[in-house]
């Protein structure tokens, strides 16, 4: 079964910018390639609209014009719907998704190899054996509905990497404020989602 939005779906509602443009059609592929598996894996809500996903790729966008550096690591990847269209943004940047649910982590490999996407590297781990493993730290750590906003903290702090840009909402960032106290940070308004935020974060 292959799902037909007729994929032309509200880009035009999204602040866009001349190189989303460009790569409009090989976003709206990554999009049918995710509704397809979608049909036997849950990866994302059945009940979603053409709306919906714009919003989501609009949340994207953000996020990786947040980016400081060349190499970023997408923490609970999913579906893909942050990492994947951030590399098809940024052919020049190099994009770990790292995915410890082996479901999904097959799915991140199946999009990534059908897009042919050559800056991209699926791992099947948690994020924290990922930190563990590396020892690149000039990294950009992303995430959208991680459960512990406070984990990343920790992690800027325990494992020296540089930046961290999460999709969260007011009240994670308002729960956890003690934990983000010795951490420079930045807020973003994500545009017609006023539940949601952009929360950028970096040691001082």
């Amino acid at each position: 079964m292959c799902y037909n939005y007729g994929m032309d779906f509200s880009f035009q509602a999204m602040q866009l910018n001349t190189e989303f443009v460009k790569v409009k059609d090989f976003l709206m592929t990554y999009v049918k390639v995710l509704l397809d598996y979608n049909v036997n894996v849950n990866l994302i809500s059945r009940k979603i609209t053409p709306e919906g996903l714009g919003a989501l790729l609009n949340e994207t966008l953000i996020v990786q014009e947040n980016l400081s550096f060349d190499f970023v690591v997408d923490a609970g990847s999913g579906n893909g719907i942050l990492g994947i269209p951030t590399a098809i943004l940024n052919e020049s940047k190099k994009i770990v998704l790292v995915e410890p649910r082996q479901k999904k982590a097959q799915f991140l490999i199946h999009a990534v190899n059908l897009l042919g996407l050559k800056n991209v590297e699926v791992k099947g781990i948690s994020i924290e054996e990922y930190l563990k493993s590396t020892s690149r730290k000039n990294l950009s750590l992303i995430a959208r509905g991680f459960p512990e906003l406070s984990v990343f903290s920790l992690y800027l702090k325990k494992y020296w990497i540089s930046e961290a840009v999460i999709i969260t909402s007011e009240n994670k960032i308002k729960n956890n404020s003690k934990d983000l106290e010795s951490l420079s940070k930045r807020i973003y308004n994500v545009p017609l989602r006023n539940e949601l935020k952009i929360l950028k974060i970096w040691r001082t």
